[in-house]
């Protein structure tokens, strides 16, 4: 996946993207959200061209102190929505590092457990990010062409991701991910031959 997407999801659409579960409507309430906690959904702003560096909403196990809803275990996980940057920096970058979000924006499934920056975190940093679609260039001589990737019907592309925090010298804490690639598709050889 090149390293632009978009995403103007609302948060009860990123849920359901995800298989949580979402509030109605008709409860009482006003309007249609996650039914499952959120944290720092202000920082994501819906984009057409969303690169590297930008907040996504993400879907995640996490501990929560006494959960006990949304089919969390007994050791207090369930689900939630994060907004994270796009763009892995590891916790293990120095605190005074400027970070580099386009260096590791996606991983190769393939070869996921070789590299210490994501091997480390297939266990327990798994999530999955949700956007409409994404765009892919295709070189035609010296000139690039970019192509609108989506599904017909219009539901969100599911990728899944790995995550990591990172500190910086101030001791703020920033969640970042990189999504998971594998080979393309044979519907977009056209795209890549």
């Amino acid at each position: 996946m090149c390293g632009r997407a978009r995403c103007t999801l609302s948060p009860a659409e990123v849920a359901r993207a995800f298989g949580f579960p979402t509030t109605s409507a008709n409860a009482g309430g006003g309007g249609d959200g996650p039914a499952v906690p959120t944290l720092h959904l202000n920082r994501f702003r819906p984009s057409y061209n969303v690169l590297p560096g930008a907040y996504l909403p993400v879907g995640a196990m996490r501990a929560l102190p006494g959960c006990a809803h949304g089919g969390g275990g007994s050791d207090g996980e369930g689900p939630v929505i994060q907004c994270m940057k796009w763009g892995l920096v590891p916790s293990f970058t120095g605190k005074a590092e400027k970070p580099d979000y386009f260096r590791m924006f996606n991983a190769r499934s393939e070869s996921v457990k070789e590299k210490v920056s994501f091997r480390r975190l297939i266990q327990k940093n798994r999530c999955l990010v949700a956007v409409e679609g994404f765009y892919e260039w295709k070189k035609n001589g010296s000139k690039k062409q970019p192509y609108y990737i989506h599904f017909q019907d219009h539901r969100p592309l599911v990728f899944a991701a790995l995550y990591d925090a990172w500190t910086n010298s101030e001791g703020e804490i920033t969640h970042t991910f990189t999504i998971l690639t594998t080979h393309a598709s044979t519907s977009l050889n056209w795209l890549h031959g």
